[in-house]
């Protein structure tokens, strides 16, 4: 009987040690656990360029023949709101959120021009649907590192750029 006793015995003594480890391994001060989750989402972040509700301008303006046309032409293509009440006639772009900046599309007297670039979420499905319009591919979507790129004439001939992200 002895025997029994002592194997009875012996069985609560690892429960309570392994019961006793394992409270060891859950303690953790609650500072170190939130620490290691902003470490690992910052480490998740993707490089480039911020996210941003819609398609916006990272810089730009653009100078028109037909101002009204080209206002029309980057209204639908980007869904912009494009506000030309102003005694200027200049179609003021607000920007279109953290990241991105506003610009306008107003008149020349001589040649059309701009240099500016959108950031959109698929630069694929952006160029397809700019051709459609009447756009001109100039640079298919390409990766040079830092961002992926492209650029294409809208109507009149100007330069647009746009940036994946």
């Amino acid at each position: 009987m002895a025997k029994k006793s002592a194997r009875k015995k012996s069985a609560p003594k690892a429960k309570t040690k392994a019961k006793a480890k394992a409270k060891k391994v859950v303690k953790r001060p609650a500072k170190t656990i939130r620490a290691r989750a902003v470490k690992a989402a910052a480490e998740a972040t993707p490089p480039g360029p911020p996210k941003l509700a819609s398609p916006s301008v990272v810089h730009w303006e653009v100078q028109a023949r037909d101002p009204a046309a080209q206002r029309q032409f980057f209204g639908d293509l980007f869904g912009w709101s494009v506000d030309a009440n102003n005694p200027q006639n200049y179609g003021v772009v607000t920007a279109g959120g953290p990241g991105s900046i506003g610009g306008g599309i107003g008149i020349t007297t001589d040649a059309p021009r701009a240099t500016f670039y959108v950031q959109v979420p698929s630069i694929v499905d952006t160029l397809d649907r700019a051709a459609t319009m009447g756009a001109q591919m100039v640079m298919p979507r390409t990766d040079i590192g830092m961002v992926v790129m492209a650029q294409f004439r809208d109507p009149e001939g100007n330069l647009i750029g746009l940036i994946e992200g």
